[in-house]
């Protein structure tokens, strides 16, 4: 049942977060053009977040949990419930920084890359951090109720990568084109707020 349930989970997370990440990359298009180093910074800076959020994640959890006195399960819902929250600001932040750019004037193209750049990498980076950080907490909740456990990893491993899967797919070909971007950012968030609670 316990499985069943963080199977579950883990399903949606992987879901939303690739939800996001393709619905960012066309909204990231919108806003400084559909160019392929936007593309590569969005890539590029969701890598970053997730290494950088599982890692860190690892390495703070246990001292969280023994600071606080919380399950890691706490950390885990306030990940997720961050990670919703991206679905509202990171458009919000696209905008601020697109009217950034038109309002500096006259650039070179190098110039305007890399302000783009840097605009993308703030806006998004962030969210993936605590989207990476979700694998290490939830790890860490499933040592808390058996610390012999050794086989969960891969089970939770493939549930995120089956949601990752059907989030990209679902997504690409039926949710924009059916409810646009901003109704599917909401429908991501709903899903990390599910988690969360």
């Amino acid at each position: 049942s316990t499985r069943r349930v963080l199977f579950f989970l883990f399903f949606l997370s992987g879901f939303s977060s690739l939800v996001y990440q393709v619905v960012w990359t066309r909204l990231a298009f919108a806003s400084f053009g559909i160019i392929t180093p936007v593309l590569s910074v969005v890539l590029s800076v969701f890598m970053l977040g997730l290494a950088l959020g599982s890692w860190a994640g690892g390495r703070c959890i246990g001292s969280l949990v023994k600071r606080t006195g919380l399950s890691a399960a706490c950390f885990y819902a306030g990940a997720e419930l961050l990670i919703g929250l991206g679905a509202f600001t990171v458009p919000k932040l696209f905008a601020i920084g697109e009217s950034i750019l038109l309002t500096s004037g006259e650039t070179d193209s190098f110039r305007y890359l890399l302000l783009s750049a840097l605009v993308l990498a703030a806006s998004i980076l962030p969210w993936c951090v605590c989207m990476g950080a979700t694998f290490p907490f939830m790890m860490a909740y499933v040592r808390e109720q058996d610390s012999g456990n050794t086989g969960s990893f891969s089970f939770l491993y493939l549930a995120n990568v089956l949601g990752a899967m059907c989030g990209t797919f679902l997504t690409a070909v039926v949710f924009v084109e059916v409810w646009g971007f901003h109704h599917t950012l909401w429908q991501a968030a709903a899903g990390n707020f599910t988690v969360a609670f």
